[in-house]
Order: C-alpha cells, then sequence, then structure tokens
C-alpha cells in the first residue's frame, strides 16, 4: 500500500519541505521547495533580539509623552488666560496649537516665556519671589510672574511612580537621588525646590540632573506660593488639578491569559489570598518525609501540616528555604535530601533539597498582622460596605482595592473610611506590597480546587476531582451532607488504588467508580478537569466545498513572535499544499523543529553555549599543538576529531574511565592511537554520536571488553563510577546554583535585569543536562524504551503546541530531532554535499526536508543493526556496514536538486495596511482606523544645515565620548570638524596623548576657565540630498535652516517606463518612491480622503507608459533579448534567471539620474554584505552571479505580479 509522507524542516526564517511515497520498493520523491521569510524578531548586528514593534512602540510612547505634556500646559494656559495670569490667549489659538501644531507666537506670550540673564529675568527668580513676596494682584506684571511660575512647574513637574511598582532598581535610585537632594536644601537652608534652584542659578551651577519628587518638592512649593499669595481656593484648585492631575494608565487586562480549566475566565493574580492558600497547600501536600520510624518516604500527617504553615505566613520571608521546613520537622542537622547521596544515612529524610525555594503568603501574611489570626472574620466585621455581600466578595473588594489603587493615600484613606482602621494600621495597610505576577489558572477553578487540597490531597488529585459538583447529580451534591459523603467516598477510592495490582490508571478506576456508583454518563465525565489540560486546537472541520483548512495557529498561551512566524507561514504551505492535491488528512506529517524558536532568552543562552563550546575548541586546538611537540618533538594541525578527544580527555581529568590508566596526548593524537572514541550507550542499542554520549577509551579495551555493552554490565562497574564521581558533584552543584537563580530572578526589579537572570539559568540548566546526561549513562541497568535522542519526542513547548497544531487535521504527526536527521544524513553519504550548501545555498533546507520524510520506523529499527555491522567492520575488519538508501539514484538527486528548485520568498508590503481597532463612540463600538505609516520612513538623525564656500553642507554635532576609537578614521575625523579652532586644539590634544587618552580624557576650550570640549560638529559627507521633512517651529531668517533634515532610510519603490522615442528606439525612464512618499500617499484613515492620485505617475516625463513597479522583495525572470526565452527554457533554466529584488536606489552621474536595482539569487542563502554584486545586463548562457546590480535601462525582466506568480509550493504560474 502506498503511503504520502511530508517531510517539514522548520528554522527561523525558513521553511524545507518534501514530498514522498512510500511502497514497498521504498521511497519515490514527488515534491519539495523551500519557503524563505523574515524572523518574527528583530536582530540587529550584534545578534541582540527585539521585537519589531519595540522600537516603534518606544518611539510611540515618546511622542505621547510629549503629547500629554502639550495637552497639560494647554489645559493650564487657558486657566491663566482666564484669569489674567498670562498674556491673552484666545481658545481658538490653544485648540489650532492642540489639532494643528500652530505654536501661539503672540509678542507678548513670547515675552512673557523669554529669559533675560541681565536684567534678572528668568522662572527660578519668579518662583523664588513668588515665595517670598505678596504680589500686588492689581498689577499686571504681577499677575504675569505668577502664572510664569506655575507655567515653569508644569514644565518640570515629572511623573508620579504607581504605587505597586515602588520596588524597582531604578524607582530606589531615584528614591536616593530625592533624599540627597533634599539633604542638599536642607544644607543650603532652602526649604522649597524654587529657593534653591534659584541659587544654584545666582552661583552658576548646574541645575539639570537632579532627581526631584512630584509631592515632596514640586506639590510642597505650589501650596506654599498659593498660600503666600492668598489665591481663591477655586482658583488654587483648578491649577492644582491642571498642574498634577495624572492620567492613570492603560489598563493590560487584555493581555492577560486564560485558564485552561475555565476557558471563559482570566487567569488570577498571584497576590490573591486564595491563591496564596492554593498554592501553600499544593506545596504542603506534595511533601514527603522518612523518619527512622518510617520503612519508605510518606506525605506529613495533620499535625506536621500544622506544625509548618506558620512558615508560610511570614512578612519578613516572602520567599524561603526548604530547609526551614527541615528544622520545624526534623532535629537540628539530622536531615537532608533523599535524592543526594551524602544525605542517604539521615535520620530524617525529604524529597526535597534543602536550598529549594518557597513561596510564602504575603499579601495573607500582611492582612493577618493588621486584622489578626482570623483576618477574614476581622474584615468582614469593620467593612462598612458588606452589607449583604458573602464573605468571599468582601475579601474580593478588600483584595481589588489592594490591587488597583495606584495611590498610597487614596489606599490609606479607603483603609480608614471602608475598613475603620486607626493611622497606624491604615498606613500599614497602604504599604502591603502585590506581586504582579499572574498563575496558570482562575480564581473560579482555584476556588473550586482548594476544598480538595484543604483535605490533603495531591494537586493532581484535587484537580481531578474539582469538578465533580457537574458529574454528580445534583440532588446529591446540593445537600451538604450527601456532597461530603460522595467525596468521602472518592477519596477514599483514591487511596484504595493500587497502581501495582490495578492494571487500569487511577483517572479510569475514578471514572468506572463515578460511572457504578452514581450513574455518570460519558458526557458528564469530559467535564471532570485534568492536571495535563492545556489549551490546544479544536478538530479542523471541512469548509463547505468539504475543503480541509488549517485554522490560525495563534494561541493566548504562546507569546513567541518568532515560532508564530514560522507557524503563521507553515499555515500558508500546508493550505497550499491542501488546495493543490498533494497532501491530504491522511498525509503522514514528518517535522524537524529548530532549537532557535525557543524563546528569546532561550536562543540567546543557546548562543553563549555554542560561544563557550567554542572558545573550548579553540584552546583545546592550541594545547594539542603544544602538547603533542613538547611530547613527540613533531608538529601537527589539529582536526575536529583531535579537538573532540582533547575536550574527553580534559573531561576524565587524563584518564580511562574503564581501565584507570592515565593517558598522554600523544596516545590518542596521530597515527594508530592508542585510546579512541568509544559510545558509552553503544549505537547498537540506541545511542548516539554527541558529546554527552562519548569518552576517550583504550582500544583494547573497547573492542575486546566492552563491545556493546552498557558500562553497568561490566565487571568494574564500581571503579568507573568512582572515577566519574566528579562529574555528579558538577551537575549537582549547578542545579544548586540553578535554584538559587530562580530565587533571584522572583527578585528582579527590572525586565532587563529579569532577562539576565533567565538567559544565566538556562544557560546553567544547558551545562546541568549535559553532566547529568553523562553520568546518568554510566548508571543505567538496561536502555530505557525511547530514550534514544534520535527518537525521543522534542519536549520544547513550542514543538507541543506546533505537534497539536498539525494533530488538528493530520492523524499521523511525528517529530524528528535534528541529531537523527545529521545521522542520516551521514549514513546516506550526503553529509558533504549538505555542509557545502549550509551557508550559502537554501537548497539545503529542502535536503534535510527530504531526509526527514524518509526517516521512519523502519530506519529507526534498522539503525541498531546498521551500527553493530559498523562496529564489527571498524573493529574486526568486518564487511563493511550497509544501510539501503531510500531510492537507488538518492545520493545523485541530492548532488542536483538545487538545478530545478524556485525558492518561493515570502516578502510582506505593511506600508499600505492600516491599524484597525473598536473604540467607543456615544457609548457604540465604532471600527477605526489608523493612518499610521508602517515602516522606517528616514533615518533617526537630525542634521544641521550651514553655508560653507557658497554651498550648503550637512553637519551633525558628535560626543566626543561616543567615539569607537577602535575604527575611528583619525584623519577624517579631525578633517570634518567644522570649527577651526576646535578643529585645531583637538588635532593638538590627539598628537600629545595619543588618540585613546585625548578622547577619554577632558579636552579644554578654556583650560583657565575649565571650559571643556564635549561634542563637536562634523560635517556629514555623506548626506547630501536629505530628507526635508517638517518646518521648524521657530523660523530661521536663513531658509535652508528653516526644515528638519534627515537622511532617508530606504526606498519603497521603483517604476520602470518602457517606451520608444522619435526615432523608434526603445527607452527606459525610472521614478524612485521613498518610504516617507509613499507613507503620505497611504494616509489615508477615517477622516482622510484616499489620494486623489497614484503613487506613481501612469506615465513618464517623455510620456513613456508604465511598464511595472519594483520593490524591496518582488521576484524577477530575467531575459536577454525575449521573454519567450524563459517560457521555452527547462525549469533548470528557469530556477537561474529567478532572483529576489533586494535593493532600490538611485545613482547621479553629473547631471543625470540612473535608477539601480540590485538583484539576489532565488537559492543565495548569505547575507547581502557578505556578496558583492556583479554589474552588468543579464547575458544569456552566462556564468551565475550570485547578486547582480543593473541600472533601469540594463533590466529586461517579467516581473512577480505582473507577468507570473510563484505559490508557496514553489510552482510558477504564467499571467500574461
Amino acid at each position: 500500500m502506498m503511503a504520502r509522507i511530508l517531510g517539514i524542516d522548520t528554522g527561523t526564517n525558513s521553511l524545507g519541505w518534501a514530498i514522498v511515497d512510500k511502497d514497498e520498493k521504498g521511497y519515490h520523491l514527488i515534491d519539495r521547495g523551500v519557503n524563505i521569510f523574515q524572523e518574527g524578531v528583530k536582530i540587529n548586528d550584534k545578534g541582540k533580539e527585539a521585537s519589531k514593534a519595540s522600537e516603534r512602540t518606544k518611539h510611540k510612547s515618546t511622542r505621547v509623552r510629549y503629547y500629554r505634556i502639550k495637552l497639560r500646559k494647554i489645559n493650564l494656559l487657558h486657566i491663566l488666560s482666564d484669569n489674567h495670569l498670562c498674556p491673552p490667549l484666545s481658545h481658538e489659538e490653544l485648540r489650532d496649537w492642540r489639532l494643528k501644531k500652530i505654536y501661539p507666537k503672540t509678542e507678548l506670550f513670547m515675552q512673557w516665556q523669554s529669559t533675560d540673564d541681565a536684567a534678572g529675568k528668568n522662572p527660578y527668580a519668579c518662583r523664588h519671589r513668588c515665595l517670598h513676596e505678596v504680589l500686588d494682584m492689581d498689577k499686571l506684571t504681577d499677575r504675569y510672574e505668577l502664572g510664569r511660575a506655575f507655567y515653569h512647574i508644569i514644565q518640570r513637574r515629572g511623573f508620579l511612580s504607581n504605587r505597586k511598582e515602588q520596588d524597582s532598581e531604578e524607582i530606589g535610585k531615584t528614591r536616593k537621588g530625592i533624599s540627597d537632594l533634599t539633604k542638599e536644601m536642607e544644607k543650603a537652608g532652602c526649604e522649597y525646590l524654587g529657593d534653591y534652584f534659584y541659587t544654584l542659578y545666582n552661583n552658576k551651577e548646574k541645575i539639570r540632573n537632579h532627581y526631584t519628587a512630584r509631592i515632596e518638592h514640586y506639590h510642597a512649593e505650589f501650596k506654599a506660593i498659593c498660600e503666600k499669595q492668598r489665591l481663591p481656593e477655586d482658583l488654587a484648585q483648578q491649577i492644582e488639578k491642571a498642574i498634577f492631575n495624572q492620567r492613570p494608565l492603560k489598563s493590560q487586562k487584555k493581555q492577560v491569559g486564560k485558564c485552561v480549566f475555565e476557558k471563559n475566565k482570566a487567569k488570577c493574580p498571584v497576590s490573591h489570598p486564595k491563591y496564596e492558600e492554593f498554592r501553600m497547600l499544593a506545596f504542603i501536600n506534595n511533601i514527603k518525609i522518612k523518619t527512622p520510624e518510617d520503612a519508605t518516604l510518606r506525605p506529613l500527617n495533620a499535625e506536621e501540616r500544622e506544625n509548618i504553615m506558620p512558615l508560610f505566613y511570614r512578612k519578613s520571608k516572602p520567599n524561603f528555604d526548604f530547609e526551614d521546613i527541615a528544622k520545624k520537622l526534623a532535629p537540628k542537622k539530622m536531615y537532608g535530601c533523599i535524592k543526594k547521596s551524602k544525605d542517604a544515612e539521615m535520620p530524617y529524610l525529604f524529597n526535597y533539597d534543602m536550598d529549594t525555594s518557597v513561596s510564602g503568603c504575603p499579601v495573607t501574611a500582611s492582612l493577618k498582622d493588621i486584622f489578626g489570626d482570623d483576618w477574614e472574620k476581622g474584615i468582614r466585621e469593620v467593612y462598612t460596605l458588606g452589607e449583604g455581600k458573602s464573605g468571599s466578595q468582601i475579601i474580593n473588594d478588600i483584595w481589588h482595592a489592594l490591587f488597583f489603587y495606584s495611590d498610597t493615600d487614596k489606599l490609606k484613606e479607603f483603609a480608614q473610611k471602608r475598613l475603620q482602621l486607626d493611622e497606624e494600621d491604615a498606613k500599614k495597610f497602604s504599604t502591603i506590597k502585590i506581586p504582579s505576577a499572574y498563575a496558570s489558572l482562575s480564581l473560579k477553578a482555584i476556588l473550586k480546587i482548594l476544598p480538595f487540597l484543604r483535605r490533603g490531597l495531591l494537586y493532581s488529585h484535587a484537580v481531578f476531582l474539582a469538578n465533580m459538583g457537574k458529574v454528580v447529580p445534583q440532588y446529591i451534591w446540593e445537600l451538604p451532607e450527601t456532597r461530603e459523603g460522595a467525596i468521602e467516598n472518592v477519596i477514599n477510592e483514591i487511596n484504595r488504588y493500587d497502581a501495582r495490582t490495578d492494571s487500569r490508571t487511577l483517572e479510569v478506576c475514578i471514572k468506572d467508580y463515578l460511572k457504578q456508583q452514581y450513574g455518570a454518563t460519558d458526557d458528564a465525565l469530559k467535564e471532570l478537569y485534568h492536571p495535563s489540560m492545556t489549551e490546544t486546537y479544536a478538530r479542523v472541520m471541512p469548509n463547505e466545498l468539504g475543503e480541509y483548512r488549517l485554522g490560525s495557529p495563534r494561541l493566548d498561551s504562546v507569546r513567541n513572535p518568532m515560532a508564530m512566524r514560522s507557524m503563521f507561514r507553515l499555515r500558508k504551505l500546508i493550505n497550499r499544499l491542501l488546495a493543490e492535491g498533494k497532501i491530504d488528512a491522511d498525509t503522514t506529517i514528518h517535522i524537524e523543529f529548530a532549537r532557535e524558536l525557543n524563546d528569546a532568552n532561550k536562543r540567546a543562552a543557546l548562543r553563549d553555549y555554542q560561544r563557550m563550546n567554542q572558545g573550548e575548541k579553540d584552546k583545546a586546538r592550541k594545547a594539542i599543538i603544544d602538547l603533542y611537540k613538547e611530547e613527540t618533538g613533531l608538529e601537527i594541525v589539529p582536526n575536529d576529531k583531535d579537538i573532540l578527544k582533547y575536550m574527553l580527555w580534559e573531561e576524565q581529568k587524563h584518564i580511562c574511565l574503564y581501565t584507570g590508566d592515565n593517558i598522554s596526548v600523544a596516545s590518542f593524537i596521530g597515527a594508530n592511537p592508542k585510546y579512541d572514541i568509544e559510545h558509552t550507550i553503544p549505537r547498537s542499542v540506541g545511542g548516539d554520536s554527541t558529546r554527552m554520549n562519548l569518552t576517550l577509551c583504550d582500544c583494547r579495551f573497547n573492542r575486546e571488553t566492552k563491545k556493546t555493552k552498557l558500562p553497568s554490565e561490566l565487571p568494574n562497574h564500581e571503579e568507573i563510577l568512582s572515577r566519574i564521581s566528579g562529574w555528579k558533584r558538577e551537575y549537582e552543584e549547578l542545579e544548586t546554583k540553578i535554584r538559587k537563580n530562580k530565587r533571584a530572578t522572583k527578585g528582579s526589579s527590572t525586565k532587563e535585569l529579569r532577562d539576565k537572570m533567565i538567559r544565566k539559568r538556562r544557560l546553567l540548566e544547558m551545562q546541568r543536562d549535559y553532566w547529568k546526561g553523562k553520568y546518568m549513562r554510566f548508571t543505567m541497568q538496561e536502555v530505557p524504551e525511547g530514550f534514544s535522542r534520535r527518537q525521543g519526542a522534542d519536549i520544547s513547548i513550542i514543538s507541543k503546541y506546533a505537534r497539536l497544531y498539525l494533530q488538528s487535521l493530520f492523524h499521523h504527526v511525528y517529530t524528528v530531532k535534528g541529531i537523527a536527521t545529521s545521522d542520516f544524513r551521514k549514513i546516506w553519504g550526503i553529509q558533504e554535499i549538505y555542509e557545502k550548501k549550509e551557508r550559502v545555498n537554501h537548497v539545503h533546507h529542502c535536503i534535510d526536508a527530504i531526509v526527514i520524510a524518509c526517516i521512519g520506523r523502519d530506519e529507526y529499527n534498522k539503525l541498531g543493526a546498521y551500527y553493530h555491522d559498523e562496529e564489527n567492520s571498524e573493529w574486526f575488519g568486518a564487511s563493511k556496514a550497509h544501510f539501503d538508501m531510500p531510492w537507488p539514484t538518492f545520493v545523485t538527486d541530492m548532488k542536483t536538486i538545487q538545478d530545478e528548485l524556485l525558492v518561493y520568498h515570502y516578502t510582506p508590503d505593511n506600508m499600505h495596511k492600516q491599524g484597525r481597532r473598536r473604540i467607543l463612540i456615544n457609548g457604540k463600538k465604532v471600527m477605526s482606523k489608523g493612518d499610521a505609516a508602517h515602516g522606517s520612513l528616514h533615518n533617526d538623525t537630525y542634521y544641521g544645515a550651514i553655508e560653507h564656500d557658497g554651498e550648503i553642507k550637512y553637519v551633525k554635532r558628535v560626543e566626543l565620548a561616543s567615539l569607537n576609537v577602535a575604527k575611528l578614521n583619525v584623519d577624517s575625523f579631525i578633517k570634518s570638524i567644522v570649527d577651526e579652532t576646535v578643529r585645531e586644539i583637538i588635532r593638538k590634544a590627539i598628537a600629545e596623548k595619543g588618540i585613546k587618552e585625548a578622547i577619554a580624557g577632558p579636552i579644554w576650550m578654556n583650560e583657565e576657565k575649565r571650559i571643556p570640549i564635549k561634542k563637536v560638529r562634523c560635517y556629514m559627507p555623506s548626506v547630501t540630498s536629505p530628507l526635508h521633512i517638517r518646518q521648524h517651529r521657530d523660523q530661521s531668517v536663513k531658509e535652508y535652516k528653516r526644515t528638519f533634515h534627515v537622511a532617508n532610510d530606504r526606498n519603497y519603490m521603483m517604476a520602470i517606463y518602457k517606451g520608444k522615442d522619435q526615432k523608434g528606439k526603445e527607452k527606459s525612464e525610472f521614478e524612485l518612491v521613498n518610504m516617507l512618499e509613499a507613507a503620505r500617499y497611504f494616509k489615508t484613515s477615517n477622516d482622510k480622503e484616499a489620494a486623489d492620485y497614484n503613487i506613481v505617475p501612469v506615465k513618464s516625463t517623455s510620456g513613456y507608459p508604465l511598464a511595472y513597479t519594483l520593490k524591496i522583495g518582488t521576484m524577477v525572470l530575467l531575459y536577454e533579448n525575449n521573454p519567450s526565452e524563459i517560457w521555452e527554457g527547462t525549469k533548470a533554466e528557469i530556477s537561474r534567471r529567478l532572483y529576489k529584488v533586494t535593493g532600490l536606489s538611485i545613482l547621479n552621474v553629473g547631471s543625470n539620474s540612473y535608477g539601480r536595482i540590485t538583484l539576489t539569487f532565488h537559492e543565495e542563502a548569505r547575507a547581502s554584505k557578505e556578496i558583492k554584486a556583479v554589474d552588468g545586463a543579464y547575458k544569456q548562457g552566462e556564468e551565475l552571479r550570485s547578486s547582480i546590480r543593473m541600472l533601469h535601462g540594463q533590466i529586461k525582466a517579467l516581473v512577480q505580479g505582473y507577468d507570473f506568480a510563484i505559490n508557496e509550493d514553489g510552482q510558477i504560474k504564467r499571467l500574461r
């Protein structure tokens, strides 16, 4: 019977795929291809990742902040103008500033804001005078001075931090700065901030870069000014609100994930008291102890549980070590962990390490401190809004106040008014710290599980029984007595269960009991929670045409942009193959997931781990050269195998683990080595060739004694274990470091610090897994079923969800690990082909996909016999091991597969896309369209313009401290400095001290007055035709200084026009559209009309018609003379002509301009900076060019979207 198989090789920016049919004769290749797309994250030149939205969000946040500041100023100016505290401004002028960005420039208003040092006119003088003199409110100048003081305060008043964000490192730094400033004020004898800054101003000292407090400094000064000037109370309140009112932060409630048990309920915050109890009981119920009276580990009894519970309710210890629990339950220094060999003889043993971090109940502990041990009853008795509410509703009210109040004073007021607390307890209540994380379950699910945890059940059992109310008949469940009886019966059934005598699982056993005892139906039993429940995908159903299509892979529980991008492209590919009839629901899927699809922290840790390994290899290479020469007097160039042997030698402390003999470098390097690499778990029984499974072993011992045995089967097994005891200590120490890291991560004050700690933990985990895996291979009594890395399922979160996603349609989905793909490439003799293509050609993804498709159960079953034959061949000279190829011409086909491959490149054009969201207008939800540009419009740097020798030149202010001395061209830098005096000073400083010392130390403009040169203006010769994006608010008398100048980031589109001149000769013209022009064209929203012109003219200036447009990512098929060259050519010929547009620019030669197009071969895998583009038009039969650069008049091509379409499966369809 013929079976169809789809093999898929996933990557961060690629999908290789292959379809094969399998019958009794072997495999038959049906189709194959490669999809290339952009990663779901932004990766800079240093390899650092960031969300693609993060940079845009950062800039948007800055714009919003400036806009809010502007609104506050406008609001205040309304009040000041209406009350004659500033020069008169009409409401129309202020509205124009808000809506049209037209700043009010009346002469009086500009004078009111201006400063004059000679006349002592500055805002600090205004604030100082308002604090110490009673102004004459009948005099307009005094009224204006008071208004100027208020306006200056609103310009400086800053942002008031949220109550729940008081523990961050940045907040701590800010607090210290504020405290230091207050002390400086006291030392200077200044009560208010305005006074102190006025003193600094008069002494010509620096005012900026001080941390100031909104309440302690600015609000106190505002109150003092109002009191001194006897401002009317209603006016003072209006101004106070305008200056100090702060909008609440935008709610992030929609970002909270859903509960896996109650699908429509959001996850519960970890600060909720019920969750704290839930977490505590789940942990306590899992603790097991073995005392001198016990034969084995047992759960805690009721007395022991009660004894340790107070440990969880300590305000001083929100987290603590498990050792605190051990000390409560066992005599001093007589306890240990049963998993640690050094603790095996201790009289009291536990199932947890002593340094395991345990989470307490900090919020509940704080409430107990205020309301007593029976805190819930205490709250119910004093809560003034508790009438008609249940106890749980009242507790929810109190927790909501703690969770949502952002202002400490308002929370304190709530405590005094609603909870009737005195000053001291109200202050305690208002300072309760609320963790910001979320649990994995909803409060509804937690409340259902809690009663069973209180009875001492394990979490898994409690979860399973939590929804019993929907299974047991209601007439039993509604009555407390019968409900308790039903629960007790089920718990007794759990306690009676014995897996050794009952072949059923506990889950099946309980379901059978509920069916027999209470008549539960199969549908009702589906309502039971299951501990392993996860968010999953619904089974795919056929559409109205009876066709199957995969739906969206998006899940709330997966927030990994890189993995999501890969899965969405996988969906597109599979749906295309389904539409073409190449696969169906019965097709077997073999898929390999890239490790890089893990989360960003794990990817970063993986890179660190790989760099660390590379560093070890570099050291090994050098050491081999030195030691080999020292021992033999001979030179050697180490190969990869030599380096691997050396690294294993170092791991083994220079001894053979099996014989105990010392090993010299010369005995394993060079010809006829005495020691060679052996596989701890022989490959013939499931071992692999990873370093974890390799050691350096005496050749004779390996061939004559160990052979295909496990280490545990050798007579000297105990001796062997003693020689690797250091490996066990290594991984145990790493486990301790990991647990410490987890505790430290919980206390991380910023996301950056938290990510750094997580990356470190991921690295430690990889090191731990290596040493533990290496050690455990020596202790195995037998090879467990499915142990082999080649056969084992990938346990990463992404592979788990991707597998579930594919299983929503396909009946048979199997994951293949990368090590298996690598092994079979070597066995089938195509590893060399693969390595040649790996970095330079996308075809290697296709080769992998074909190999993955051909790795089935039969291949795995034959693998052990193959490795057994290979060992016999290597050791005893038997005939060479043989493994059947998937088909006879397999190797030849892999060599030529690139010839006819058409790589599909997905490059989305997001510029024309509009953001959409629903907003409330008059109580109704209306779909709103945005007009924001989806792309970088220009580079970030603003350039200045100066006139030099009658020519406009563009300059940039450069900070000396920011210069990269290692990469700096000193002569060019000095020549670029605009100011001649500054240029000469810097030239002399560099000549005297050298560039590094000169830049590091101060270069004095005037050493006597201690005036340093910190920044210099430099000419930017690369900026010749910048974009002029908008007008400056304050216009210069010089026209060239009136706009902001920026460099173009990239171009959006090039239009190519073709026609004939008067002589009948073919001519071409072009039109280039940059991103800024494109954004202006597409800028339409609810209140804007679409542009009434085309983005490019339909005809050129000479009247030539538009032939086509090119964008980055557009695919083209090149020809020399006629398009028929393409359509009449073979698929291999079409493949050689397929290129992708990777660059659009303009080339100016004298007074002429040419459009320049850069094309990259569709199979090319290298980055553009690694490829040198070759100029010139395409010639039929030419040598393949990886990258081509040609002018607009040279390009002759069929263009994607005009002449042809290319689908996800790599098929080209002719359009005209």
